[in-house]
């Protein structure tokens, strides 16, 4: 197909997700003056997890590593009629946290997580968000509907993929593989300057724009490919300033 034909359909379909919401502006309001908030809770997990798996239907996800040795999960439901049935299981050291839905318009669980900074993360959600802060360990990412977020990161490889959604992720260690994908939204991805990378991008509407040092041979990957939306491989800005204690780095 030509590519102009493809930017075409491309624009169509986006035009086709957009309207049935628009239309359905009713149908929302009469859902959302039904929905129940059942207070937060939260649990801490001292069996020792080296990988966190959430497995998301609707609702968004945080996970932020930090020195701590537990895993601290607070989750928040909403529903129209009968709350979420929550799951938490450890199978090894995997912890996998998720839930089970009756058959109603609104359900959903939000979760935010405190876990050790270098554990695995493979998080997913249907509508959502998923950000993602101070991680070492590698980390999956999907939605079909959010912003997936991921910031001050020292993974060594960050999988991310929504399909109506953009990508921003930053990294202050250079990782040695990045894959990020959008059906629909742009994506962004700042790395150190301290390497140069072997950069992959794709976009049929949409602008491709890259400013890192290109190496063909170099084990530092980064591929991202958007079906509508734009691509920029940047640096990730290191600030200095002088706090009371010496000197602070922020990214």
């Amino acid at each position: 197909m030509p590519r102009g034909s493809r930017s075409a359909a491309v624009a169509g379909i986006a035009a086709c997700a957009v309207l049935p919401l628009l239309a359905g502006c009713g149908t929302l309001k009469q859902i959302g003056a039904g929905t129940h908030n059942a207070p937060a809770t939260t649990f801490t997990v001292s069996a020792h997890v080296t990988t966190v798996v959430i497995k998301g239907g609707a609702g968004s996800i945080d996970v932020t590593g930090s020195a701590r040795r537990t895993v601290m999960v607070t989750q928040q439901a909403s529903y129209s009629k009968t709350p979420p049935a929550t799951t938490r299981n450890v199978s090894g050291s995997t912890l996998t946290l998720g839930y089970g839905c009756p058959s109603q318009l609104v359900c959903s669980v939000s979760y935010v997580l405190q876990v050790p900074r270098g554990v695995a993360i493979r998080a997913g959600t249907q509508a959502g968000s998923v950000t993602l802060t101070t991680l070492a360990g590698p980390v999956t990412a999907q939605t079909d509907a959010g912003l997936i977020t991921a910031d001050g990161l020292t993974s060594p490889t960050a999988d991310l993929k929504s399909n109506a959604g953009g990508i921003v992720a930053t990294f202050t260690a250079a990782p040695g593989s990045v894959r990020a994908s959008t059906n629909i939204g742009a994506i962004t991805v700042n790395v150190p300057n301290s390497v140069s990378y072997k950069i992959s991008t794709h976009t049929y509407v949409g602008s491709s724009t890259v400013t890192v040092r290109e190496d063909a041979a170099s084990p530092h990957v980064i591929t991202a490919n958007s079906d509508l939306g734009s691509i920029t491989i940047g640096l990730t800005v290191e600030i200095r300033a002088w706090g009371g204690s010496g000197l602070v780095r922020t990214w």
